[in-house]
C-alpha cells in the first residue's frame, strides 16, 4: 500500500533532482526514474576514446539568489567552477564535465537509471507507474520533468482530467531540436580564448573547445551545436550530409585536420515557447506536477527553480490536506 507522502519523479535532470532533494529533506519517500544511463539531463558529458565532450549545455549563469546559494555550495564542494564572464554574468561549468552536477546530486537520492516509464495511471490513493521492464511504483504524487510532449504522452489516459487551461498551457510549450557534432582534431583549434565562439552567420550556433575549457587533455575535442533552423530543416537528412555541412561551416575555426566525429540529435533542446510559471500543478485526478526548463526561464537556472517550485507545490497540497506533518 502506498504512502501518501511519497512521490515518483520522472526524469533525473536538474529539475527532478532538485525537487527530489527538497521532498526528501521534508521527509518524503522519493524515487526518480531516468531512462538514460546517467543523471543530469542535457547537462551531459560524453567520452570518445580518451577525449571528453560536454555535448549538451556548455555552461550556466546565475541571476536568482536561491540558485546562487546552491551554486556557491557546488563550487565549495568542487563540482563547478567559473569558465568565463560575458555580459556581466559568470559562465559556470562542471568540473570534469557538466554531468558532474547531476552525478553528485543523484548520489543522495534513489535514482533508477535506464528505467523507461511506459504507463502512469491514477488510482484511488494516488498513482501507479510502470516501467518497460515491468517494475511498478505506487505513490501519492507524481512529478513529470521530462520534455513536456513526452510527459503528456505518459499521462494520456488521464490528460482530460486536467483543466482546459492546464491542457492549453502544456500543449503550448514548444522546443527546438539541435544537432551536436563532436569533433576530434589532429592539432589545436583556432577558437580564441576562452574556447568558445558564436559564428555570426551560417548553420552553427556555437563551437566550444573542450580542451581550453579544461575538460579534456590530449587530442583537441570540439563541440559544435547547430542553429535550431538548420537542425529543424535537416533533422531527417542523412547523417553524413549533416556532418559535412557543419564541418564546412566550422572550417575557419578548426585549424587542424579532423580525426573523427560523432553526431548527436537533441530532439528537445531549447524551449522557445516556455510556460511563464515555474511549474504546473493539478490535484485532479491525483496530485500531479509538471516541471523542467520548459517552465519559467528556459535555462539551467530555470530548471532548478522549476523543480524547487514543484516540490513546494506538492508539499503545500499535502499539508493543506493534513497528510504530511513534516513540511519544511
Amino acid at each position: 500500500m502506498q504512502k501518501t507522502n511519497s512521490c515518483l519523479i520522472v526524469g533525473a535532470g536538474l529539475a527532478g533532482l532538485t525537487a527530489g532533494q527538497c521532498l526528501q529533506d521534508a521527509g518524503w519517500e522519493v524515487v526518480l526514474l531516468e531512462k538514460a544511463r546517467g543523471a543530469g539531463g542535457r547537462m551531459a558529458t560524453r567520452r570518445i576514446g580518451k577525449s571528453r565532450f560536454d555535448h549538451g549545455a556548455q555552461f550556466f549563469t546565475v541571476r536568482d539568489p536561491l540558485f546562487q546559494e546552491a551554486v556557491n555550495k557546488w563550487q565549495a564542494a568542487g563540482w563547478v567552477e567559473p569558465w568565463f564572464t560575458e555580459g556581466g554574468h559568470v559562465r559556470y561549468c562542471g568540473v570534469e564535465g557538466m554531468n558532474r552536477i547531476g552525478k553528485e546530486l543523484a548520489s543522495s537520492l534513489d535514482v533508477r537509471l535506464e528505467a523507461t516509464v511506459t504507463q502512469i495511471d491514477a488510482t484511488e490513493q494516488g498513482w501507479r507507474t510502470i516501467t518497460s521492464n515491468g517494475d511498478s511504483f505506487a505513490t501519492g504524487a507524481v512529478l513529470l520533468t521530462a520534455p513536456v510532449p513526452q510527459s503528456i504522452a505518459l499521462v494520456a489516459g488521464c490528460f482530460d482530467h486536467l483543466t482546459p487551461e492546464a491542457r492549453s498551457v502544456l500543449n503550448g510549450i514548444v522546443y527546438e531540436p539541435c544537432f551536436a557534432l563532436l569533433v576530434i582534431l589532429d592539432g589545436p583549434s583556432l577558437i580564441p580564448v576562452p574556447g568558445y565562439v558564436r559564428p555570426q552567420h551560417g548553420p552553427i550556433g556555437f563551437i566550444a573547445d573542450n580542451n581550453q575549457k579544461g575538460l579534456t587533455a590530449g587530442a583537441v575535442a570540439l563541440t559544435i551545436h547547430a542553429q535550431a533552423a538548420f537542425t529543424r530543416s535537416h533533422f531527417d537528412a542523412a547523417q553524413e550530409e549533416v556532418i559535412q555541412r557543419l564541418l564546412r561551416a566550422a572550417g575557419p575555426w578548426l585549424g587542424s585536420e579532423v580525426r573523427s566525429c560523432q553526431l548527436h540529435r537533441w530532439t528537445y533542446s531549447q524551449p522557445t515557447v516556455p510556460c511563464a510559471e515555474p511549474c504546473l500543478f493539478s490535484e485532479n485526478p491525483a496530485p500531479l506536477a509538471f516541471a523542467g526548463d520548459g517552465f519559467g526561464a528556459p535555462r539551467i537556472e530555470g530548471a532548478f527553480l522549476s523543480g524547487l517550485a514543484a516540490a513546494h507545490q506538492i508539499k503545500s497540497h499535502a499539508a493543506a490536506r493534513g497528510i504530511c506533518i513534516n513540511v519544511s
